[in-house]
């Protein structure tokens, strides 16, 4: 949802909230109003929330040589870098059925959670795709096509001193 209908929405329920208490203030029933001001400060707040976490995302790109994650809320960003030879992917299941699993992606002795956000289905589907990309620990990182022409083109230092 856009600010400008998160307003909208909180400016309607709060004119219906303060119409219907200013109604029932007038007929004599005052304490009606502050519940319908904590009320109306209740849903402010819980809105703003929503809002602040709806806007969090998690990038994560793979290249050849890294593996870069950047998450945050709009422009705070948090940025890990991994090299993608040494990286591990690892879905670590909860001994309790009813808590989320976990995906860590981790290099060296460090790790991180991402996916903390997402269903257990779409965790488990990142998971996959991220182990696909990312290949077992320490093994070597695919060769450009470049680099193969290069070696076979016969202009080889080696080949001299033999």
């Amino acid at each position: 949802m856009s600010r400008e209908r998160a307003l909208a929405f909180f400016v309607s329920i709060a004119l219906a909230t303060l119409l219907i208490a200013g109604t029932l203030t007038l007929q004599g029933f005052w304490p009606v109003l502050p519940f319908a001001g904590l009320e109306l400060f209740v849903l402010g707040m819980a809105l703003g929330w929503s809002m602040r976490r709806g806007s969090y995302c998690e990038v994560i790109s793979v290249t050849d040589g890294r593996i870069t994650v950047e998450r945050g809320q709009r422009d705070a960003r948090e940025r890990v870098e991994f090299d993608r030879h040494w990286a591990s992917v690892e879905l670590r299941r909860s001994a309790n059925a009813w808590y989320p699993s976990r995906l860590l992606l981790g290099s060296h002795g460090r790790r991180i959670e991402i996916g903390a956000v997402l269903t257990e289905g779409e965790r488990v589907g990142l998971a996959a795709r991220l182990t696909q990309l990312v290949g077992p620990p320490n093994s070597l990182p695919p060769m450009k096509a470049g680099a193969l022409a290069e070696a076979d083109d016969g202009s080889s230092p080696r080949e001299g001193r033999e």
